[in-house]
């Protein structure tokens, strides 16, 4: 065969170790330790690849600058949530409300809430974090509302917009004032209550009893009283 023959090529051994695929998880792990332990103005490209195991040019041959790569660390604390479209209102806030708690819980939560203390003082950053996380985010929840007021589901005058906020502040509040204050019936209301649905008892990204009563409250409110809509 020609030494030139490009056939050649397929059948010549590649030289040089395979890409480790673990890398990434490691290195974005150990960004977040960092983060957690020095916030984004102490943040080290040096000390996440000492803590990573890896060499610092395999960091940079992945994220090109120091800020990328605090942003990517960001973007694995944020739910980074993508709209169901099943076809239901409800199904769609089922899917959405746990993603969404995931974010609110620790160590995530102090975490970001350092790291967004601090990103004001880095604009180009914390305009980057909002758009690619928070903004994205609470535009999913949104068109859950959008859809369904399209198709029929809901009151044609909701504020979709302020709908997504309450239902992502009911789940930062309760996260933020506790789940005894906000997860539970009161004693005696003939509501119902959410055992098993305090922390520990339900896996990570389970739907919960407050999910539920949450979902089943949003679509009361949407559809408004006395009107009658399709299924949800």
């Amino acid at each position: 065969m020609p030494p030139d023959d490009p056939a050649a090529e397929c059948v010549r051994p590649r030289r040089g170790r395979p890409r480790d695929a673990t890398i990434d998880d490691r290195v974005l792990r150990a960004a977040v330790d960092e983060l957690a332990g020095r916030g984004v103005g102490g943040f080290s490209v040096n000390s996440v690849a000492a803590r990573a195991g890896v060499a610092k040019r395999g960091i940079y041959a992945r994220w090109a600058t120091r800020d990328d790569l605090v942003l990517a660390a960001l973007g694995t604390l944020a739910a980074g949530l993508v709209p169901p479209r099943t076809g239901s209102l409800r199904e769609d806030l089922l899917r959405l409300a746990p993603l969404v708690d995931a974010v609110f819980t620790e160590p995530r939560m102090s975490i970001l809430a350092r790291c967004l203390a601090e990103l004001p003082r880095y604009p180009g950053l914390y305009e980057a974090f909002r758009r690619e996380s928070v903004d994205r985010c609470a535009a999913a929840v949104q068109d859950a509302f959008h859809d369904a007021r399209r198709r029929g589901e809901i009151r044609s005058d909701l504020d979709t917009d302020l709908a997504a906020a309450a239902f992502l502040g009911a789940l930062l509040t309760r996260q933020a004032f506790g789940r005894q204050a906000f997860g539970r019936s009161r004693a005696g209301s003939g509501g119902p209550g959410s055992p098993g649905d305090e922390p520990g008892e339900q896996p990570p990204g389970a739907v919960t009893a407050y999910h539920r009563r949450l979902v089943e409250f949003s679509l009361a409110a949407a559809r408004g009283a006395g009107q009658a809509f399709g299924p949800a």
